[in-house]
């Protein structure tokens, strides 16, 4: 991928989450305060997630890279996605969601990577705060029920939140356009 498509993809999903944060609708509501223990998504995320990381992380190991364990690597990748919902199945959706932060941002460094533009820096420390965020809601992922529970006490918390990551996905979108 290049840097443009990475940075249209997140521009756009952070503009796409933001107005689904906005919108007042009761259905939307219901489905974000039941996200991080949602067996569904869970299913899907950690799927997902697993499949990611085999087929862009495992598969094409070349020899210098541990290329004669790609068997083993990938069991091991396997069984811990699978034993995980036997072992720790609460909020497995938060930490399927957060590995897939952690993929997707590895994707949009890598495009990033040595581009002379400076615009691309607004993606970048996004970029950044959401590695941060992955990283502390995925160990300690009953926070995000706690903090998704305190942002809908009042309703003006979500919606700041939600202007706030369409406006960003809005800046990001646009400046992928001057790459």
């Amino acid at each position: 991928m290049s840097l443009f498509q990475t940075s249209l993809v997140s521009g756009l999903f952070l503009t796409v989450l933001g107005v689904f944060l906005i919108l007042p609708k009761a259905s939307i509501r219901t489905f974000i305060i039941d996200f991080p223990r949602s067996k569904k998504l869970s299913v899907l995320f950690i799927g997902l997630a697993t499949a990611w990381f085999l087929w862009k992380h495992v598969v094409f190991l070349s020899e210098a890279d541990f290329g004669d364990y790609k068997l083993l690597i990938g069991g091991i990748a396997l069984a811990t996605a699978l034993l995980s919902f036997y072992f720790t199945p609460d909020f497995l959706a938060v930490r399927g969601f957060a590995m897939i932060l952690l993929l997707w941002s590895r994707e949009v460094l890598d495009t990033a990577f040595l581009n002379t533009s400076y615009s691309r820096l607004v993606l970048v420390s996004t970029i950044y705060l959401l590695i941060i965020a992955a990283l502390y809601f995925g160990a300690w992922p009953y926070k995000m029920r706690d903090c998704i529970g305190w942002f809908y006490k009042e309703a003006f918390r979500m919606k700041s939140v939600g202007m706030i990551l369409s406006v960003l996905g809005l800046l990001i979108t646009f400046l992928s356009f001057t790459y």
